[in-house]
């Protein structure tokens, strides 16, 4: 039980003296980078998605 007791509290002293935090401005930036990496791919998904869905539909109207 002491090992784990020493695993909390070297824990604890490393994420409050040892690990670097970013600043509020580059949690904001951070942010905004993701949410319109986020978008782009999702609009790249989507257009995939059309794009197939629309060759195969040419393709099954070809077969009849």
């Amino acid at each position: 039980m002491a090992g784990v007791a020493e695993y909390i509290k070297e824990s604890y002293i490393e994420l409050t003296e040892k690990v670097t935090w970013p600043t509020w401005k580059e949690l904001q930036s951070s942010a905004v980078l993701v949410l319109v990496a986020a978008m782009i791919i999702a609009m790249v998904i989507f257009g995939m998605d059309q794009i197939i869905g629309y060759v195969l539909k040419q393709f099954y109207t070809s077969l009849a």
